[in-house]
């Protein structure tokens, strides 16, 4: 059992901060704010990207210097791992949070007001 309100899995480039690729983007208005308030409401957040090797770790570096918490990147929840018996290449989330949607990507606000919504 998750001890987790519900787990986000949040999309790097183009959602936290604007696609730049390989190099890290501009931070997207709201980001570590929301993201930072849905980690301490009790949401388990992991960072979901293609990034890896050097460009993985500038973005690893970029949520560290501005303090944007997370629980796991590219990795799945170890009692997801536990439950499903494996560690698959998709990261098992109760939401994502992406920008390569169906619709218009919302403002960092409503996205928080999306996800706290369905998951009172």
């Amino acid at each position: 059992m998750s001890k987790y309100k519900a787990i986000a899995a949040v999309d790097f480039d183009g959602t936290i901060c604007e696609v730049s690729y390989p190099e890290v983007g501009k931070e997207r208005k709201g980001a570590k704010k929301y993201i930072n308030k849905l980690y301490d409401e009790g949401y388990g957040i992991v960072i979901n990207t293609c990034r890896t090797n050097e460009s993985a770790c500038a973005a690893i570096k970029f949520l560290r210097d501005r303090g944007i918490k997370y629980h796991y990147f590219n990795t799945n929840f170890p009692h997801l791992i536990e439950l499903y018996g494996v560690d698959c290449r998709k990261i098992s989330a109760d939401v994502y949070v992406d920008d390569k949607c169906l619709f218009d990507i919302p403002t960092w606000k409503n996205k928080y007001r999306i996800i706290t919504a369905k998951f009172k």
